[in-house]
């Protein structure tokens, strides 16, 4: 992890606050962060990336949370990460955004004469208007499994997303691809669409990290400052108590990201994938306790449009849910941890986390 990552956050911070609330980023901000490197932070500068680390990538993308930014760096990071895995330079996202959908149950490759077609529904895909999509599937080669990746430049994506939004207002539609030509396809190990899929579970999660951060700093301001018969909100029993229930659920989120970021690094492909699960879990079961009660504590001022709370708790809403539910990520965790009979590697995955 770098030593600057305290200055990392600041950075952030600093940049990002003007924009609190966004639902589409401006162009002058995308072209800031993009000067900055931030898209593909984490990418290895061999591959034309920014170099650093995932935890670096995940400061980033916490930031996102913290200021209720509709910023597509997760996607683009990882889309860059992909490629640079596969050998092949970040080209397709150094000018732009894009997005990757690692859905291999849902997509379908299949040779067609001399090359290769792509059929799919991929629900709920968070795009981004005039970028590429970067499309992960399992295809089988010679009785052998593979990861198939390909672009699909931004006028097809266009005709492949229908038009629609998400609960920030930011853009998502579902992806319909039939028998769709691929001009360029490249095999990746089996394994690749998981290890994809596990770090935008990781950054994700990180990003609702944030987000949880700043509902439980607006809520604790409230109780503190609100008074109801001469004293403040957190003098009541109660509302001390949800207050604290709040603050638990993200202090635990927390805590699974930093286990996940940590674990990312390790040999053991079990505790990453299981780490990088519970992380997407447990925010997503945060994401929903923390705003009831952050709600529940404001009151009506709460759902005003005046009100900051509820822009950041509607990104923790359409958040939680992308790219897998929560139960989808605990089911997640159960299959990286019960992968057989082994009892004996159970006990380490859990005790000591190898």
């Amino acid at each position: 992890m770098t030593p600057y990552r305290p200055e990392l956050r600041q950075v952030v911070d600093d940049v990002l606050a003007p924009h609190f609330g966004t639902s589409a980023p401006p162009d002058t901000l995308w072209a800031t962060v993009s000067e900055l490197g931030w898209p593909l932070v984490g990418v290895p500068e061999s591959a034309g990336g920014s170099g650093g680390e995932l935890a670096d990538a995940a400061e980033i993308a916490a930031g996102i949370g913290r200021h209720a930014c509709a910023l597509p760096l997760i996607s683009t990071g990882v889309a860059g990460w992909t490629l640079a895995h596969l050998g092949r330079p970040a080209a397709v996202v150094q000018d732009g955004a894009a997005v990757v959908v690692a859905a291999p149950d849902r997509l379908n490759v299949r040779a067609a004469g001399q090359g290769w077609e792509l059929t799919g529904s991929v629900p709920a895909v968070s795009w981004v208007p005039g970028s590429p999509l970067l499309l992960l599937a399992i295809v089988e080669v010679d009785t052998a499994q593979w990861t198939a990746v390909t672009v699909l430049d931004a006028d097809l994506v266009r005709t492949s997303v229908t038009d629609g939004q998400d609960l920030t207002g930011a853009p998502s539609g579902r992806l319909l691809l039939d028998r769709v030509p691929i001009v360029d396809l490249v095999l990746g190990p089996a394994s690749l669409a998981r290890e994809v899929a596990d770090r935008a579970a990781v950054l994700r999660a990180a990003a609702l990290g944030g987000a949880l951060e700043r509902a439980c700093a607006l809520l604790v301001e409230h109780v503190t400052v609100r008074q109801q018969f001469g004293r403040p909100l957190r003098a009541f029993q109660s509302v001390a108590h949800r207050a604290a229930d709040a603050s638990l659920e993200c202090d635990l989120a927390l805590a699974t990201i930093a286990a996940a970021i940590t674990t990312a690094d390790g040999p053991s492909v079990a505790a990453r994938s299981a780490t990088a699960a519970a992380a997407r879990a447990v925010t997503a079961r945060a994401a929903g306790v923390v705003a009831e009660i952050a709600h529940q504590l404001h009151g009506a001022i709460g759902i005003t449009q005046e009100h900051p709370l509820h822009l950041v708790t509607r990104r923790l809403w359409a958040w939680r849910d992308e790219a897998g539910s929560q139960r989808h990520w605990e089911r997640r965790v159960g299959s990286a941890t019960l992968p057989g009979e082994d009892d004996v590697a159970l006990w380490a995955l859990t005790t000591v986390g190898a």
